[in-house]
């Protein structure tokens, strides 16, 4: 009889533990507006709002500063740095981007199945303040679908990396490509180098370089080119900085998103109108008159006897010619800070990406100058590619503006 009610003792004691229900913490961190975000919440709600063993944890992160620096405790602990959002967590398993369809709905399934059969160490949480507890850190795993024998990584269950023919465009001269494929280093090349054939500040470029092969010092002939050519390239710069500020905040805004996208398509057509209009291109916004204004300028400045007057010189002359050439390109200037603004790219990376924008805008000109300069001789690079550029531009303007009304999720490229 007490070796029976021992053992039902010991059964009694042991049901709670068996029975007891392994709660799984969701940690969400999503940005306003976002519809990779939105999707995942919509389906979280939807199959999970009822589970009493799920609790959902939400940060938002474009425009909280606090859950930023949440984000950057969070992936200390992880040591899965953010490519943007969603970025959640799901027990131990980090997992970034969502694209609506069975292949992201089973991951999302089954990180949640596996935290709930797991007795995994919380991390995350007591790094939030959700739970209480010491950060215990772990060997990483490598990769599961990392096999050595093959010595390649299996991707075959990573959706947001399968292509679709859907995405595919067509880019007189540059080819076809595929919007899913791209990354924002090739969308900051592609855009930066379409930029840069920009007739309005060309013409003025080749009339500086002729005038410099007849000053008297070689050495500060270079100087002079060169002053001219990074002056250019920090305006452009700050610029685009500035503008990256008013697109974080348009983003946010839905009305704005869609003037955004509205001045986008009516940009992009003017060019595609003005490559079929005009036979020769030229600068439209800097008529006859004031291209002599300019090019008197030029001769006194480099007539100057005092050097630094001249660099001086040199230096508001680059200012006022790049805002002139705004005028003339402003569009996919835009466009590329409204993609930055629209992946959440934060700090450091916002400065490197226009960099390199701005590198590629550059590179004609620092092209031409340096043949120009090494030579005595000016090879300008032919009107038909300054036309070309309308229609590129205009090309890839209207497709930002299409994708930003119609399929916003297409231009998140960090997944």
């Amino acid at each position: 009889m007490k070796k029976f009610l021992f053992i039902l003792t010991f059964m009694f004691l042991l049901i709670p533990s068996i029975v007891e229900a392994k709660n799984v913490n969701i940690y969400l961190f999503y940005g306003e507006s976002c519809p990779h975000c939105a999707a995942l919440e919509e389906y979280l709600d939807k199959n999970y709002s009822n589970d009493d063993e799920i609790k959902v944890y939400k940060y938002e992160v474009w425009n909280n500063t606090e859950n930023q620096k949440l984000l950057q405790k969070v992936e200390n602990v992880t040591e899965e740095p953010s490519k943007g959002v969603p970025y959640f967590v799901i027990g131990e398993e980090v997992l970034q981007g969502y694209s609506e369809g069975k292949a992201w709905e089973n991951k999302v399934d089954n990180a949640i199945e596996k935290a709930k059969k797991e007795n995994y160490h919380d991390n995350v949480g007591i790094t939030l303040g959700v739970v209480e507890g010491k950060i215990i850190k772990e060997k990483k795993e490598t990769n599961s679908n990392y096999d050595p024998e093959k010595k390649e990584v299996d991707i075959s269950d990573i959706s947001s990396k399968e292509k679709n023919d859907e995405t595919l465009i067509d880019i007189p001269v540059i080819g076809t490509v595929n919007l899913k494929d791209m990354s924002l280093p090739a969308i900051a090349a592609l855009i930066g180098f379409v930029d840069g054939f920009n007739p309005c500040a060309m013409w003025i470029l080749i009339f500086l370089i002729t005038m410099l092969f007849d000053y008297p010092n070689r050495k500060k002939m270079w100087i002079l080119g060169i002053t001219f050519l990074f002056s250019s390239a920090a305006v452009y710069f700050l610029f685009m900085i500035s503008f990256l500020n008013i697109a974080m905040f348009i983003n946010g805004i839905t009305i704005l998103k869609i003037l955004i996208a509205l001045f986008a398509l009516v940009f992009g057509s003017y060019n595609i109108y003005r490559y079929f209009k005009t036979k020769e291109v030229g600068c439209d916004v800097v008529d006859k008159d004031k291209r002599k204004k300019i090019m008197l300028r030029i001769k006194k400045i480099l007539s100057n006897k005092t050097f630094i007057l001249a660099v001086i010189g040199i230096i508001f002359l680059a200012v006022s010619v790049n805002l002139i050439e705004m005028l003339c390109s402003l569009g996919l200037p835009v466009m590329f800070t409204e993609i930055l603004a629209y992946n959440n790219v934060t700090g450091i990376k916002n400065i490197l990406y226009i960099i390199l924008y701005v590198f590629f805008f550059l590179l004609d000109d620092l092209v031409i100058f340096l043949i120009a300069m090494k030579t005595l001789k000016i090879k300008a690079i032919s009107n038909k590619y300054s036309k070309y550029s309308h229609l590129i531009g205009g090309i890839i303007m209207i497709i930002i503006g299409l994708l930003l009304l119609f399929k916003p999720e297409w231009l998140m490229f960090n997944f």
